[in-house]
């Protein structure tokens, strides 16, 4: 800023702040008092709203708004005979973890009086150097500080330290209030300097909940002095001095604006000697500039001597993002490549990068390359939520299409602009489900299948004893996919700007061509593919570049990070240990290696939360309540201990059905996706007998036994009459189990689940209108239940930890076939992993469609759970394509 501007912009504001000033202001000069332990002055004072290393100086409280570290500089040049505060200095904080943080900083201060040689105090005024120290305290809502601070003149020790006392309390995302109380010296006698005694209060407002805008009003009150080590008294001219303080945020730019009262001395006009004390008022006007972890500002003050009083400047460096100012420069765009979602973990691997995009707000720009997507519904309208909550912050979010079915059009027309191939088209025909029944070959090669279930929504055995599917269940997967295409149909409808009939209308009228698909509503433009980033430089302003969006978010601690735990129940429920079949994209969850999860995550202090994320069809009914023991335990300990031991919460999935809703009903909180399949409360075994293939291949067999049931399960012949009425009453009592564990769960009594139950699957959306999950939410949902359960504030950051560790079959084949003469270290190991993985993929790309599609459609889970065993099993029943 120039000298010529920065008088024009002090003389603006010094009019403007005349109008306020007492008469006869302007006949008699004025000077600013101000203590001389007061450190470097600076343009605005911020008490209680954001926190950086130089609140050192002014509430230590406000350092627990630190992540990571903070490294600023701070300056204040005086331009009128009648200021004080020039000086610079610089400062450090970090964050310590466990709530804590400390600063430290070091100013070279000149109190006095432009004029120096005049300055009636300059006795009172030395030229000091200031040392200061200080450390906060985060708790729920708010921080306590304490800050100490020693000064020194030239040749001198440091005098008796002055003592800041802070502290902050935070009202939700809507206001803050701040206090400091200022000892100086801590034991308020000096023999030197003048001693006081300084209360300072701050309320701040942001009407929108955001950082966008900030009010704030406050006041300060010098309430004792004390002259050349006489007893403290109380001040009689000043009283308490309001101020009030303006901050206007956007992107990386910050206006600030201050207008406070201040302590000023009138001074006799030929001698410049202190004739008495009044109030003054003083503006300030500050603007900063953020590039990511980069801040730099200057501002001006006005109003104490008639014209521009002093200039004030400082930059800091960050480890929190602030945003980026406008610049002539690439905007860095992150591609979302939704084919890529293949399980869970990548899925919440995804989820987490949007969250990060959503924190970023303005500065973040998402494309989506939405092409041959393969996730359930319930986890697409999940990513979709938090997509849309990416656009509610200021994002920007794109959507690439090529031949497009339904599912990758579902999760694109969340986008603000929509982007077809001009050779490409919408596939978008709807929703169907087809099962493959086997009973018809099953009975020309002379296999039997005996199926015994409770009850008759309990389809899991269908494939196999049936040659299409029963009323109850054709009517159970009709409801299903009416719900599922309702909610697709809205969420294009309101994304898209169209009405409900006119979605309908264009998915039975697909496929669509690009440029019909244009002029239908459904696209924004066609385009190819090496001018995708050029039409979105053309809508932002700036040339964009694909780059991935990193996590700039700190580590807040020196020891393990507290985190919040989600331990996957993925894939068919097996009894023992987790496992999987890459090549055919399975996996099993096993109940003991969930279980002992559970168990150490209980003696796991840093676990602050577990979320139990369940998508599977359920399995093994004995598993699944080995799991329900420990969920139940795990909330237990928590009911008994909420202090130290962690909550839980279920979150479910695309399925969370039968021995997957088993093992959900130990948590207190159960949440699901509107799109989840769940419920399937009902029990099932089979027996497959063979005997009449062997004897159309001509084989015999004769089987020797000792007790009337030992060859019980044998495939070798069909089960007797006793056997099946045996296997009956096991079943019965599996079911009644199941039932109870509901029951106790939900607070339903025993003859309401069995209403709700005999195998019965449920939309997310039904299942809570019947009182079988508690809420509507996802991962995201879930971990905020468990932050509010465990008393954590919100913006307290906590890591996530996805477990249990999966073991995949390449990693088995790495660690038991490679032995010592592999790759040495965890470096490569983690290269043949990848590698290997990569190798699996491809083989499974490689697959021709018709087979990989016959594949899906097969219950291939079944045949890797032991049969004439009671199952809590629904299979991938409803595949909605």
């Amino acid at each position: 800023m120039s000298a010529t501007s920065r008088r024009a912009l002090g003389s603006l504001l010094a009019a403007g702040l005349a109008l306020w000033a007492p008469p006869g202001a302007a006949q008699e000069p004025r000077a600013q008092d101000r203590h001389p332990t007061d450190g470097v002055d600076r343009v605005v004072h911020d008490m209680s709203g954001e926190g950086d290393a130089t609140s050192i100086e002014l509430n230590p409280a406000l350092l627990s708004d630190v992540q990571g570290f903070d490294l600023a500089v701070l300056g204040y040049r005086t331009t009128s005979d009648f200021t004080r505060g020039s000086g610079f200095g610089g400062f450090l904080a970090t964050n310590l973890g466990f709530g804590l943080a400390t600063g430290f900083g070091v100013q070279v201060v000149r109190p006095t009086l432009g004029l120096r040689g005049a300055d009636f105090d300059l006795a009172n005024n030395p030229d000091l150097t200031k040392l200061s120290f200080a450390f906060a305290g985060d708790f729920d809502d708010g921080a306590f500080g304490v800050g100490i601070h020693g000064v020194r003149g030239q040749g001198q020790w440091l005098q008796r330290p002055d003592l800041d006392l802070g502290a902050l309390v935070r009202i939700f995302n809507y206001g803050s209030a701040g206090f400091n109380a200022r000892l100086s010296p801590v034991d308020m006698s000096s023999a030197s300097l003048p001693a006081h005694l300084t209360l300072t209060g701050e309320l701040a407002l942001r009407p929108l909940g955001t950082h966008h805008l900030e009010l704030a009003v406050g006041v300060s009150d010098q309430v004792l002095r004390s002259e050349n080590g006489e007893a403290p008294q109380r001040v009689d001219f000043s009283g308490f001095l309001p101020r009030g303080r303006i901050a206007v945020r956007y992107q990386g730019w910050a206006l600030k604006a201050e207008l406070e009262q201040v302590r000023a001395s009138v001074l006799d006009p030929a001698t410049l000697d202190r004739v008495n004390g009044e109030k003054a008022l003083r503006g300030g006007v500050l603007l900063e500039g953020s590039w990511d972890v980069v801040t730099a500002g200057a501002g001006v003050h006005a109003g104490v001597s008639g014209g521009l009083d002093g200039v004030g400047f400082g930059a800091r460096l960050h480890g929190r993002e602030q945003g980026r100012v406008v610049w002539p420069r690439s905007i860095d765009a992150e591609r979302i490549e939704l084919g890529k979602i293949g399980d869970e973990r990548e899925l919440i691997e995804l989820l987490q990068r949007v969250e990060r995009a959503e924190q970023a707000g303005e500065r973040s720009v998402l494309v989506l390359d939405a092409r041959s997507t393969s996730a359930g519904w319930a986890s697409l309208h999940e990513l979709r939520q938090a997509l849309v909550r990416v656009r509610n912050a200021g994002g920007h979010v794109y959507a690439y299409l090529e031949g497009a079915s339904l599912k990758d059009y579902y999760v694109a027309s969340v986008a603000e602009q929509v982007f077809l191939h001009p050779a490409g088209s919408l596939e978008t025909y709807g929703l169907s489900s087809t099962s493959i029944y086997l009973k018809g070959a099953m009975d020309k090669v002379g296999v039997a299948a005996e199926v015994i279930k409770i009850d008759e929504y309990k389809s899991a055995g269908e494939r196999f004893d049936r040659t299409g599917p029963s009323e109850p269940d054709k009517a159970q997967r009709q409801e299903l996919q009416r719900d599922a295409y309702a909610q697709i149909v809205h969420d294009i409808a309101q994304a898209r700007g169209l009405t409900l009939a006119e979605v309908r209308e264009r998915i039975d009228e697909a496929p669509w061509g690009p440029h019909a698909a244009v002029d239908a509503g459904l696209v924004d433009d066609v385009v190819f593919r090496d001018e995708l980033l050029d039409r979105i430089s053309e809508r932002l302003g700036a040339e964009v570049e694909f780059a991935p969006f990193f996590d700039t978010s700190p580590r807040e601690h020196w020891a393990t990070d507290p985190y919040v735990a989600v331990v996957l129940v993925e894939g068919a429920i097996v009894d023992g240990k987790s496992r999987g079949l890459p090549i055919f994209d399975m996996g099993f969850a096993g109940g003991d290696t969930i279980a002992q999860t559970l168990r150490d995550l209980r003696e796991d202090r840093y676990c602050r939360g577990v979320v139990l994320r369940v998508n599977s069809p359920g399995g093994s009914a004995l598993a699944s309540d080995v799991i329900w023991r420990e969920v139940a335990l795990t909330a237990e300990a928590h009911q008994q201990d909420p202090r130290f031991a962690a909550p839980i919460v279920v979150s479910m999935g695309d399925v969370a059905a039968s021995g997957g809703y088993y093992v959900s009903m130990g948590a207190p909180t159960v949440l699901a996706d509107p799109m989840t399949i769940t419920g399937s409360i009902g029990v099932i075994t089979m027996h497959f007998d063979v005997s009449g293939l062997l004897e159309k291949l001509g084989i015999s067999t004769f089987t020797f036994k000792e007790g009337r049931n030992a060859d019980l399960g044998t495939p070798f012949r069909p089960y007797t009459d006793d056997q099946r009425a045996r296997m009956q009453e096991g079943i019965r009592r599996t079911y009644d189990l199941f039932r109870e564990r509901v029951a106790q769960g939900r607070g339903l009594t025993p003859e309401k689940v069995d209403e709700l139950g005999r195998g019965h699957v449920y939309s997310g959306t039904d299942a809570e209108a019947l009182g079988l999950v508690d809420a509507m939410g996802g991962l995201r949902e879930a971990i905020e239940q468990v932050r509010k359960e465990a008393g954590l504030p919100a913006r307290k950051h906590l890591a996530i930890r996805v477990l249990p560790e999966r073991k995949s079959l390449v990693d088995l084949i790495l660690e038991s076939g490679r032995g010592p003469r592999g790759k040495v270290g965890a470096v490569g190991r983690a290269v043949e992993r990848r590698k290997a993985r990569a190798e699996g993929a491809a083989l499974r790309e490689a697959l021709p469609l018709a087979l990989d599609e016959a594949l899906a459609r097969i219950p291939l889970s079944l045949l890797f759970l032991p049969q004439d065993e009671a199952q809590a099993i629904m299979p991938d029943l409803i595949e909605l394509r």
